[in-house]
């Protein structure tokens, strides 16, 4: 997802870890992290209330997504990476010294950066006293506060608890709905009894222990995802179909199996997810995301060496619904000669869906720089600009004259988890094709999720204020959960509209926090094609805010279903959502 899908910036804050700089230098692994007998560790200030909330705000900005709210590393942002992120209310991490604590937060380590000049020593103590009392607190992902509607036309209501760690939702036969988590675990429940949940599969029924993909066609359960193997360094794609026969039994068929490519250990190996079956029903669309930033090298302690982003990733896939044991390898010739490659330069297209006229439409995550978060209609054998390009912005390191420096760069965030390691000079980065034109971005005119920075000034504007468009949403939202009213039962304005969600809060979030705190919200996407410009123009409304960790979506009928990702032991929620003609 993110991960960015998504910020990561203390993810490996404390914990058991081998470290990785993300330029390719390699850094020696250790089993720890241990503060040189040598250092001179400071002492504690005086702890207040006050300080313990701040800390607990600055926690949520710089540090959620990756430990998750209640610090036991379990935010959806690091789950991407092959070392997990400490629980930071472990008994090794709660034994630690406040000095200890403050000198690591400070300093950084690996992929973790240094915080000492992006906050000043009371914030760091902040910190510090806030992760100290993570234990006395009642557990933060609870969620005790409904998601509320902005619009009067909406209902919110309370469907069921999930497990941890879901990650898709989708209908099933016999009015069921199914859901699976990362870890491999598929679970359906029945529309009329959703507290009647039964498990379906896990990781050893399939094999897919990095699973981000499910939806299912005419009974048959189609799963995507990534296997690790070399020892974690490196990953396969994987994608599978299921049918269960009369007495119940799931018959498991691999579809494709891809030649190995390296992992990187960050937040930025977005690996397979997606999928949409075509309007004929033959084929199915699978996304594979972006292994990098925004083309840097990544190279995993030197296990794949100089890699950057390969013929498997940033893509689209197109595969035969039937297919059986196909081998995808790296190779770009073959991979479009064979009819395989859909289209190309999507960084890590989340979430994909049909419009009633059966265009294929994608939400698209960009990187830790200030470039928009693009919305694509889709077209066989276009290529969408990444990494040279996202939301309408060209990428600086491509250029061998720049060298970053955010004094000087409002694009860039010291927040980021990309900075400072990912973003430097690059005489070497991939030279843009010759002779190609990028497919366009659907452009937004607001009145909501579209603000913007100013290419030329830096400045922070918004899109619908100025009377002007932009590509396509507010950066770093993170958009997912795509749905479209293909059917047209939706009452009132929502008939035949689309909607996806925000996973990002803006008040968590270091990145979004300067453009706004709004996310983790619902939009209602107003698409209106226009043939002259062979594209459409967005109009885009917040209707229900209030989710926590959003990360999918499914329409139902007349009702949509949000599921929340849920963390790592307390679990999220399905809401059901009920439209209403005004």
């Amino acid at each position: 997802m993110n991960g960015r899908f998504l910020l990561v910036l203390l993810c490996f804050l404390l914990s058991t870890i081998s470290c990785q700089n993300p330029r390719g230098n390699k850094v020696k692994s250790e089993t720890s992290w241990v503060v040189p007998d040598s250092i001179a560790l400071p002492q504690q200030p005086e702890v207040d209330e006050n300080s313990i909330e701040k800390g607990g705000d600055l926690f949520q900005i710089y540090c959620s997504t990756c430990h998750g709210a209640g610090g036991r590393g379990d935010g959806a942002a690091g789950q991407a990476m092959g070392a997990q992120p400490a629980d930071l209310t472990s008994e090794i991490v709660q034994a630690q010294s406040a000095g200890e604590i403050f000198y690591k937060i400070a300093e950084g380590k690996g992929v973790m950066p240094s915080f000492r000049d992006l906050l000043i020593e009371e914030e760091r103590w902040a910190l510090v006293n806030f992760i100290q009392q993570l234990n006395e607190m009642e557990p933060i992902e609870a969620n005790t506060i409904n998601p509320e509607p902005l619009v009067p036309d909406l209902e919110i209501e309370h469907f069921t608890k999930v497990v941890p760690r879901v990650v898709r939702i989708w209908e099933g036969p016999d009015e069921y709905l199914w859901y699976a988590t990362i870890g491999g675990d598929v679970y359906r429940l029945p529309m009329d009894d959703p507290h009647q949940l039964e498990k379906m599969l896990e990781l050893s029924d399939h094999g897919i222990s990095r699973l981000q993909g499910a939806t299912m066609h005419n009974g048959k359960l189609f799963l995507s995802g990534n296997v690790r193997v070399n020892e974690d360094k490196g990953t396969l794609g994987r994608m599978v179909r299921v049918n269960w026969d009369k007495s119940g039994f799931a018959q498991v068929t691999v579809m494709f199996t891809t030649a190995e490519y390296g992992t990187t250990n960050t937040p930025f190996d977005h690996g397979w997810s997606a999928l949409q079956v075509s309007d004929d029903g033959k084929s199915i669309f699978v996304v594979s995301g972006s292994r990098t930033d925004h083309g840097e090298v990544q190279d995993n302690l030197g296990a794949y060496p100089d890699s950057r982003d390969v013929a498997l990733t940033s893509k689209i896939f197109r595969i035969p619904i039937e297919a059986e044991n196909l081998l995808l390898p790296d190779d770009l010739k073959f991979l479009k000669e064979k009819g395989y490659l859909y289209a190309e330069g999507l960084r890590n297209a989340y979430d994909l869906t049909l419009d009633p006229e059966g265009r294929l439409l994608a939400v698209v995550n960009s990187g830790d720089y200030d470039q928009n978060e693009d919305m694509f209609w889709v077209r066989e054998g276009f290529h969408y600009g990444y990494p040279w390009v996202m939301g309408g912005l060209e990428t600086p390191q491509q250029y061998s004259d720049w060298f970053p420096d955010p004094s000087k760069d409002p694009f860039l965030n010291e927040g980021a988890a990309a900075w400072p390691d990912d973003f430097y000079n690059d005489p070497q980065f991939p030279k843009k094709p010759e002779g190609i034109k990028f497919g366009k971005s659907i452009v937004n005119y607001g009145p909501d999720a579209d603000k913007f920075r100013n290419k030329f000034t830096g400045e922070i504007q918004d899109a619908s204020d100025l009377g002007v468009g932009m590509t396509t949403f507010t950066p770093h939202s993170s958009p997912l959960g795509l749905v479209s009213d293909n059917a047209h039962v939706l009452p009132g304005r929502y008939q035949g509209k689309s909607l996806t969600l925000r996973f990002t809060n803006g008040e968590k979030s270091a990145l979004m926090q300067p453009f706004t705190s709004q996310g983790e919200d619902l939009l209602l996407l107003d698409l209106q094609f226009s043939e002259r410009e062979e594209n459409y123009k967005l109009y885009t409304y917040r209707i229900a805010t209030g989710f926590s960790q959003p990360v999918d979506a499914v329409l139902v009928g007349e009702n949509l279903y949000v599921i929340e990702y849920g963390g790592r032991k307390l679990g999220g929620n399905i809401w059901k959502i009920t439209f209403k003609d005004d």
